[in-house]
């Protein structure tokens, strides 16, 4: 696809302000690390590791999450904001975990890969698929962090080249049963388990999100919780108490603390490709479940699977790497 080729990792299409570009020191204080995150409303930052003078890993809101409600266990979380809680736990000496470091990359969500920023968006690309990671760092000729490139971005910019790109127009059109993108493997929490339980899996099997389905009928998908959930731990950090409830208890819950509930959703397997991709972009989704006429839960497609159908397409014509 010649228009992948044609776009830079430091290309305007991307943000690359380096007043925006985020990171924490690996020397850093958990309370430091949290507050990076949820100040800027990211689930995740680069960690600078000061002694070897480069960035080292990643630093997730999922891997912060755990480490306070593994000490929370048995405590009442004070009222009022995030702040009230982190500085609430640091003078009591409640975290286990000192520093960013204690911590970073629990989850392994995403091992630290990156890129120099003059690749194409096709090399950059074919780089995530072939490490199977959902982002990757952007170093400039200084050898300096100039940004982080996410597969969502990615996919978003690839949904506006329908129609431009004959090959990528030509893919748009095939129903996604054509191809190879659908996982019929989908983890999935009940209605009836703790809600806890999905952020562990998230954690474990390096996810964005899991599915929820029905606690009678697992056949039945009602919902979805994913990882972006936990940026309501800045304006509301009693948030953290809702993990304990019932997955069913907890969904509700969190439809009364955001301004706009999402719907859950889904796609059939007659749909085309660039539904599929617009539906996601414009959702603002890291995944689509797929479901057959009587909401019966068939499969899932990922971002993951998205691009390694692109780079499958565009085979044809080798990146020069």
């Amino acid at each position: 696809m010649e228009l992948l080729k044609t776009l830079r990792a430091n290309s305007p299409v991307f943000p690359n302000d380096s007043s925006q570009i985020f990171y924490v020191n690996k020397s850093d204080t958990i309370n430091v690390g949290f507050k990076k995150l949820i100040d800027n409303n990211i689930l995740s930052v680069p960690v600078y590791d000061e002694s070897k003078k480069r960035f080292t890993s990643y630093l997730s809101m999922t891997d912060l999450v755990h480490e306070i409600l593994d000490i929370t266990n048995n405590i009442n979380l004070p009222e009022g904001d995030i702040n009230t809680v982190l500085n609430t736990l640091t003078e009591k000496n409640l975290f286990k975990k000192d520093k960013v470091s204690d911590i970073a990359d629990m989850s392994k969500m995403d091992p630290f890969i990156t890129v120099e920023s003059e690749k194409s968006l096709d090399q950059v690309l074919r780089l995530m698929v072939k490490n199977e990671i959902s982002k990757v760092a952007v170093l400039d000729h200084n050898n300096q962090l100039c940004n982080v490139i996410c597969a969502s971005r990615i996919v978003e910019c690839v949904s506006h080249l329908f129609g431009m790109d004959s090959e990528l127009t030509k893919l748009g059109q095939r129903p996604v049963s054509a191809l190879n993108i659908i996982k019929r493997d989908v983890i999935s929490v009940k209605t009836s388990d703790k809600a806890l339980r999905a952020f562990e899996l998230i954690a474990q099997m390096g996810i964005s999100g899991v599915a929820v389905v029905d606690a009678n009928d697992p056949t039945k998908i009602v919902g979805v919780i994913s990882n972006n959930d936990l940026k309501l731990i800045k304006s509301h950090a009693q948030y953290l108490t809702l993990l304990y409830l019932p997955v069913k208890e907890y969904i509700q819950a969190l439809k009364k603390l955001v301004v706009t509930p999402k719907d859950l959703i889904t796609c059939k397997e007659t749909d085309p490709f660039r539904e599929i991709v617009e539906k996601i972009t414009g959702n603002h989704i890291h995944r689509i479940f797929v479901v057959d006429d009587n909401q019966n839960l068939r499969g899932i497609i990922t971002l993951q699977s998205i691009l390694e159908q692109i780079v499958l397409t565009s085979q044809a014509t080798p990146s020069s790497q």
